[in-house]
């Protein structure tokens, strides 16, 4: 049974605890549609994974089995300790190169491209970045740790970060010097000036600081959400895949084969007349995208990501006695639905949406 199964239950009540607590101080932090996106975006990702997830497990096993240096005492604390900070030293340098390099932040950008901040923002989760993320971990792989330890530790990074995404919780005083709060992971979803490629640990901020990439949340400048060339869509299909096709036109229309691949390996800044710089980010004149929903598409939506999270428990339970073609199938009738939902909720947008223009860059 996927862990993920057992934590989907927690994570959506402690999504309505913080909408409660939020109304109860009279502090908006949730939209509907938003929220919605959010959620359907990480059940893709879960059925994306189910279809290719497998690919990190497969190729850290055969690096371990060959090439593992070390035999680990599992009944050790000390190994499960030094794994997991180990697992985060990695996770910062995928999280960093996942902002830093274009062709990575386009697999990254989902997670950034809800412009409000709470804890459904944190199911945002890539569909692709099972594809790459297992390169960054080969460390682990070398030095001999089982798979089982690898698992469980990436576990524990990854239900670390979901409280993380909230706006309720104020500055921790000391622990800001040592853990990721939801203080230093605000400046990391803003797209504020200062905001701008910090704050990338898992579970330990220490390596911000060590390597130079943290900053502080400002009192008298609060981090906006989101990134600076809007995604604009409700769509979870279009939230994973638009930054690659637009990948695909820059490297189509570059004349120079240099800047085709810095149009892949480059900052997502970057381009010939920027020189790769980001421009200025004017908090005052930000607006959010929003599209104008008729009540029937807003329940309809709704219905649909309730059906996604119900099947999608459905399929942890049943996957072990699918086979290949049929777990294939589920998961792809799926994201298909997945993004006809994302589609209605969009659908108005050519008779009212609004949102924010800003330069090709990211947050």
């Amino acid at each position: 049974m996927n862990p993920i199964a057992f934590a989907i239950p927690v994570f959506l009540v402690l999504i309505g605890l913080e909408f409660w607590v939020a109304h109860s101080r009279g502090v908006t932090v949730y939209r509907l549609k938003d929220s919605l996106t959010s959620i359907n975006v990480g059940i893709m990702s879960e059925f994306a994974k189910a279809m290719g997830g497998l690919i990190s497990i497969v190729m850290y096993s055969l690096i371990t089995d060959r090439f593992g240096s070390y035999v680990w005492d599992l009944s050790n604390p000390m190994t499960w300790v030094s794994a997991l900070i180990l697992y985060d030293f990695c996770y910062y340098w995928v999280h960093r190169t996942g902002h830093e390099i274009n062709i990575l932040w386009a697999s990254h950008v989902v997670h950034h491209s809800s412009e409000e901040f709470n804890l459904s923002t944190a199911l945002r989760q890539s569909s692709t970045g099972f594809l790459f993320r297992w390169i960054f971990y080969i460390p682990l792989a070398l030095l001999g740790y089982p798979v089982k330890v690898f698992v469980i530790v990436g576990l524990i990074d990854f239900v670390y970060q979901y409280w993380v995404h909230t706006q309720l919780i104020g500055k921790l005083g000391w622990l800001e010097y040592v853990m990721v709060t939801p203080s230093n992971h605000r400046v990391h979803h803003g797209q504020n000036d200062y905001c701008i490629d910090k704050n990338y640990g898992g579970i330990f901020s220490f390596w911000d600081r060590m390597f130079g990439t943290y900053a502080a949340e400002r009192d008298e400048e609060s981090p906006v959400y989101g990134i600076r060339k809007p995604l604009e869509s409700w769509n979870p299909l279009w939230a994973n895949f638009h930054h690659f096709l637009l990948i695909w036109d820059q490297v189509k229309s570059a004349q120079r084969w240099q800047h085709k691949l810095m149009y892949l390996f480059g900052k997502p800044s970057w381009s010939p007349e920027q020189n790769n710089t980001v421009g200025v980010f004017q908090t005052a004149t930000f607006s959010r995208f929003d599209t104008p929903v008729s009540g029937v598409l807003r329940k309809i939506s709704f219905i649909g990501t309730v059906s996604g999270v119900a099947l999608l428990m459905v399929f942890f339970f049943v996957q072990s006695g699918l086979s290949t073609n049929a777990r294939m199938a589920y998961c792809t009738v799926m994201i298909l639905a997945l993004g006809a939902i994302g589609w209605i909720m969009t659908r108005a947008r050519d008779h009212g949406g609004t949102g924010s223009a800003g330069a090709q860059t990211h947050a």
